[in-house]
């Protein structure tokens, strides 16, 4: 377009010149005189004609050549696009082949099968991955249940001595934390290995209203008041697993950094969630979401996991979890 307009510029002083060269010739040969006002009226005439005949011409040949161009780079570009429709409809989840249309471009043909290559190899490695937390969670799920019933058989014994049952009762409890990071861990393995694809309306409110009851034994035990704010009617869609798992850990977390005789506000709206509770110090922001970071001094230990998965879940649904430390009150907010 710009070498066109160049063109165009360049082009109408120069028809001029040539077409004046002309007419001075053709009235010389005929020895024809005009006046200074009809040689100027000539000019002003050739000029507009000379004007009007380029830009006619101009404009037909800059829409011929964008007709032409889009049609050309439209068949050009048609394996291109029909790859990208391939990819944009590919499923890791349900372990399907993609199969790209032959095309005799040398560059897209090539592209194809570095795809064809890049898919294969991750398929491969899904496969092996979920192949290895399905394994994982059945061999590693039995051998603690059957240590754990081992210990609660042997805190039943009456022979133990007061020391003794302090000990199994501190083996047991570390046991416990142990069998929760395995199943933290493999869940979140699930949930990067995209095993939790299936999405429905889930209705929010009433999620978190039987989230929040199921939780009250454990916040009425430290006598912590609870406020809500649950507006009812309120929808969101994922997969309802994940959604259960995100709100028990945002919810469980607050109740166990709030201090006894606290208080644990729970705010819902149509795009936003935030749970806030009393505290004393901020958080550690750059450890805040990572696998096993240490955000606080608490004596009360969890798994180190909870904010990991909350971290998880919100990204794969494009949600933006975030933390703020306001009024002597932590505050996680969860933007839709």
């Amino acid at each position: 377009m710009i070498y066109a307009g160049l063109v165009l510029v360049f082009s109408i002083p120069v028809y001029y010149v040539i077409i004046n060269l002309l007419w001075r010739h053709e009235l010389n040969e005929h020895h024809i005189e005009l006046t200074a006002a009809a040689g100027r009226e000539d000019r002003y005439l050739i000029i507009g004609i000379v004007t009007t005949l380029t830009m006619l011409f101009f404009l037909l040949l800059i829409i011929g050549f964008v007709l032409i161009n889009r049609r050309i780079s439209k068949r050009l570009w048609q394996p291109f696009y029909n790859s990208l429709a391939k990819i944009k409809s590919f499923n890791l989840d349900k372990q399907q082949t993609v199969v790209f249309d032959d095309t005799d471009i040398d560059e897209f043909s090539e592209l194809n099968q570095s795809l064809n290559k890049l898919i294969a190899g991750n398929v491969t490695v899904y496969a092996q991955q979920k192949e290895f937390a399905d394994n994982a969670s059945h061999e590693l799920q039995t051998p603690l249940a059957i240590i754990q019933s081992k210990l609660d058989l042997l805190l039943q014994s009456k022979l133990l001595t007061d020391e003794q049952y302090e000990l199994i009762e501190d083996a047991n409890k570390a046991l416990s934390r142990v069998a929760r990071i395995n199943k933290n861990l493999l869940l979140l393995t699930k949930i990067e290995n995209s095993q939790f694809m299936d999405r429905e309306v889930i209705d929010l409110s009433g999620l978190l209203e039987s989230t929040i009851n199921i939780f009250s034994n454990f916040s009425e035990s430290k006598n912590l008041a609870l406020k809500t704010e649950i507006p009812s009617g309120i929808t969101i869609e994922g997969n309802r697993i994940l959604v259960e798992i995100l709100l028990n850990n945002l919810i469980t977390n607050a109740i166990r950094y709030t201090p006894n005789n606290g208080a644990i506000t729970i705010a819902l709206s149509e795009k936003h969630l935030s749970v806030a509770n009393a505290g004393t110090t901020p958080l550690q922001h750059d450890q805040l979401f990572k696998r096993f970071g240490t955000t606080t001094s608490s004596i009360t230990r969890g798994t180190g996991l909870g904010l990991s998965l909350v971290k998880q879940i919100c990204s794969r649904y494009g949600w933006k979890i975030s933390y703020d430390f306001h009024d002597m009150h932590h505050i996680f907010s969860l933007h839709f």
